[in-house]
């Protein structure tokens, strides 16, 4: 093809030189092959080298997430296994105060009875002191009556038995 261009007198016409258009070619080639095994085989090496950087970085993102997927589940774990701990320790606190209102229910209940027992027989005590009061007096009356009556006076131990006797008889 070159040997067309220099036959048709193309290039005398643009006024290149081939024997200078020729040497051009050789220089580049030159250039080339230098440029390319220096310049560019150093420039590729930095290239592979941040591709495995960027490959290796993924890997290590890749490995990151999934220990923080595990990281996460054994958190969730955690707190699913504290909050379950949570929830039995209230539970026992809530049957302990449970227990113990029911011990001072009980407590209080048996305390109310024993204050009614013993209201009960302070009541039956004040019952008898006052029978035996309302006795007495029905025992002075009636011989303070009898004593009128009869016009003389009584011995007071003979007139209580008599008394005595007949107030038991009626109740």
């Amino acid at each position: 093809m070159l040997s067309a261009l220099l036959a048709s007198g193309l290039l005398d016409d643009l006024g290149v030189n081939p024997k200078v258009l020729a040497t051009q070619v050789v220089i580049f080639s030159v250039t080339f092959l230098v440029l390319s095994r220096v310049l560019f085989g150093k420039a590729l090496g930095f290239m592979k080298k941040r591709e495995e950087e960027v490959t290796s970085s993924h890997g290590a993102i890749e490995r990151d997430k999934a220990e923080v997927a595990r990281l996460t589940k054994e958190y969730e774990a955690h707190i699913a296994k504290v909050e379950k701990e949570a929830y039995d320790r209230t539970q026992e606190i809530l049957k302990q105060a449970l227990a113990a209102a029911a011990a001072s229910v009980a407590k209080a209940q048996a305390d109310a009875k024993a204050e009614i027992g013993r209201a009960q027989a302070e009541i039956d005590l004040e019952k008898k002191r006052g029978l035996a009061q309302l006795r007495a007096e029905v025992a002075r009356l009636a011989q303070g009556v009898a004593e009128k009556v009869m016009d003389t006076k009584l011995d007071p131990a003979a007139a209580g038995a008599a008394v005595q006797k007949f107030v038991s008889e009626r109740s």
